[in-house]
């Protein structure tokens, strides 16, 4: 097709190696649909067909169809001779032994917000940052063409969705501009060398190996190579991986997984712990089952924000039997409907909703995710993060209920009504954080009140991980305030249970331990704290859009 000749790109730019650098110009669904086309190399057969026929038939022209849709008038650059590692690995140990050519470039486009006013080399990379919505790679795939693709998602979410997402700070380097971005791997399966299961582990390391410098990324062949280690069959072509394998996958590559299967544990826990590791800021994979036979791989990496009119609808009691004291607790994780899902068959950063239904057949509830039915949740934990979410909230619980360190006796300094009543229960929010990231944000908003608090916090040692689980009411909580926290020690076992905890801060008292009061806790006591304020949430662990300031 001549639709989209590259000699009709609005600017041309020529390379001393012949090669192009050629940007274009979209501002309406007609050059959206003739561009895609023509980057995808569609025939003029299905182009005559029109945009529904190949939403229809074309999963990649689907994909970027739908995303395109998001942007009024952007520019883009194409890169014709694109050296992508992942496919350049797939093509080595697999396809360049096939009877038939395949292409080892493949092309990426890299994706700017509104018109650029002068040529492309004209820009300096930091005014080029400041427009950069993206990268997308195009494999020389038929259909499933979409590689390595890094997309801004406030350029591709709607805006009055408030959002709270994982995500890392990659380089591109587009013509010699190096640029960066905020962004969470996506890719499509090539249904050869990779299924939805070695993209969840490619997209995961992705994420991993570029945040964090103990891991280290891997390619298909890789984990072509684990997978056999570990199995009884050839791996080529690819026919999925159970997710107890992708678990021994990330194993031999240096996490300590978690794997929980929803059918063995009831659901309403299964979707709290869910929340916590999301809320902690720990991508999970999923994996989902598809009618009575198929499987599919998705990562969760975020969340919509929470209903806060949901606030106290859902109760749970902590109850301690030597006090016979009540704390009616209402968990934030009751009030996320919807998670951010990373989906191979459909566009980057969709929104599913969680929901816990009734099987008619089986008549046992299910874990549903927009109508499929969840069966595993791998959590690809660090090898310090040793406490799991639910003992670190049985844990949180047992402490605000017990005689010596409960909430009830404190609350009232501060608190004009009665809190942890059915009428007015305590909001708790649970997550798990990096010491540094949160005494770092603590010692930031105690700056302007707080100052005893401050210093306490910061004379305070901390393991590399800890849980923490803060406290509001329902009034505070939508006004993004809090009123107390209680910390305990990630790399501690479910075991300890409260000699875990390192501080427990309510209005205007707080308890601290030291390492060496491990044997000590009895001992432990509340010091009074003479000038003590209400204080912000923490919310360091995920990127988020304008929610932040309407409800944190």
């Amino acid at each position: 097709m001549d639709a989209w000749d590259t000699e009709k790109a609005e600017d041309t730019v020529s390379l001393e190696n012949d090669e192009e650098c050629i940007v274009f110009e979209i501002s309406s669904d007609e050059q959206k649909f003739e561009f895609i086309a023509w980057i995808l190399d569609i025939s003029e057969q299905e182009f005559k067909q029109g945009s529904k026929f190949l939403e229809d038939h074309n999963t990649s022209f689907c994909v970027l169809w739908r995303l395109f849709s998001y942007l009024d008038v952007f520019t883009v650059t194409v890169e014709n001779y694109y050296v992508d590692r992942v496919y350049r690995d797939s093509y080595y140990f697999y396809f360049s032994s096939k009877h038939f050519n395949y292409a080892r470039f493949c092309k990426r486009l890299c994706l700017f917000y509104g018109r650029l006013e002068k040529d492309f080399y004209d820009y300096l990379s930091g005014e080029l940052e400041e427009i950069f919505m993206g990268s997308i790679v195009l494999r020389p795939i038929v259909n499933r063409s979409i590689g390595r693709t890094l997309l801004n998602p406030r350029y591709f979410l709607p805006h009055e969705v408030p959002w709270k997402i994982r995500l890392a700070e990659y380089n591109v380097t587009v013509y010699g501009k190096k640029l960066h971005i905020r962004a969470f791997p996506y890719s499509m399966q090539d249904g050869e060398t990779t299924s939805c299961a070695e993209i969840t582990i490619l997209n995961l390391l992705d994420y991993y190996s570029e945040s964090y410098p103990e891991y280290h990324y891997i390619l298909p062949s890789e984990i072509s190579k684990l997978a056999e280690m570990n199995s009884f069959e050839r791996r080529m072509p690819t026919t999925g991986l159970s997710y107890e394998l992708i678990s021994k996958i990330f194993c031999e590559v240096g996490f300590y997984p978690r794997l929980y299967s929803a059918q063995k544990m009831a659901k309403t826990k299964f979707r709290h712990m869910l929340y916590y590791y999301i809320e902690s800021g720990i991508p999970v994979a999923l994996g989902l089952k598809l009618g009575d036979e198929n499987k599919h791989s998705v990562i969760s990496i975020g969340h919509v924000a929470p209903d806060k009119e949901h606030i106290g609808r859902e109760l749970s009691c902590a109850y301690d039997s030597q006090s016979r004291c009540a704390i009616w607790i209402c968990d934030t994780a009751d009030t996320v409907g919807s998670y951010c899902i990373m989906d191979d068959n459909k566009t980057p950063y969709q929104f599913s909703l969680c929901t816990e239904e009734k099987d008619d057949i089986a008549d046992m509830p299910l874990l549903k995710l927009d109508g499929c039915e969840v069966e595993y949740m791998m959590v690809p934990l660090y090898k310090r993060m040793i406490m799991e979410a639910a003992d670190a909230y049985d844990i949180c619980l047992t402490i605000l209920a017990s005689v010596q360190f409960g909430i009830k006796d404190f609350m009232h300094r501060y608190m004009p009504e009665e809190c942890g009543t059915k009428e007015n229960p305590v909001v708790v929010r649970l997550f798990m954080a990096s010491s540094r990231t949160f005494r770092k944000a603590r010692d930031e908003q105690f700056q302007e009140k707080n100052y005893e608090v401050r210093d306490l916090y910061n004379m305070t040692i901390f393991p590399k991980f800890i849980w923490v689980c803060e406290l509001a009411t329902r009034e505070l909580y939508a006004e993004g305030r809090v009123m107390g926290e209680v910390i305990i020690d990630a790399t501690s076992s479910a075991d300890r249970k409260t000699d875990s905890f390192i501080i427990i801060h309510y209005p205007g008292v707080i308890c601290r331990r030291m390492p060496e009061d491990c044997a000590e806790v009895r001992d432990a006591e509340f010091e009074e704290i003479k000038d003590w304020h209400l204080f912000q949430a923490f919310h360091d662990n995920l990127d988020t859009n304008a929610w932040i300031n309407s409800v944190y």
